[in-house]
């Protein structure tokens, strides 16, 4: 795939400090199944970094889940004004089982 529609490399956050940085010293944005931790960064684009425990379910659903967060920020990176560094926490009780109702719940989330 090519465009401003893939999921590079460089939009993800993979370090551990990066991490912990943008929990402790973001702004915290919560939600019914989600919380997003959001801070500025210095690049040109988004990065976007995805927390999910074990205590939310089993490793297909834990899965599915990230895939639809990476789609949701795949299709929606463009509409979201600045360059921030982006982490989305899965709550223990997520209920989610469809790709529209993550989608409706983060658009309300990011504010697209």
């Amino acid at each position: 795939m090519r465009g401003q529609y893939r999921f590079t490399k460089k939009e993800r956050i993979i370090d551990p400090q990066d991490f912990r940085r943008v929990m402790k010293s973001g702004k915290k944005f919560p939600s019914r199944n989600f919380i997003l931790f959001s801070q500025k960064n210095e690049n040109q684009f988004h990065r976007l970094g995805i927390v999910v425990k074990k205590e939310v379910g089993r490793a297909t659903y834990r899965n599915r889940i990230k895939r639809y967060l990476r789609e949701f920020f795949r299709l929606h990176k463009d509409r979201i004004e600045g360059s921030f560094d982006l982490i989305v926490l899965v709550r223990k009780g997520c209920g989610v089982q469809r790709y529209r109702e993550a989608e409706e719940e983060l658009r309300r989330l990011f504010v697209i």
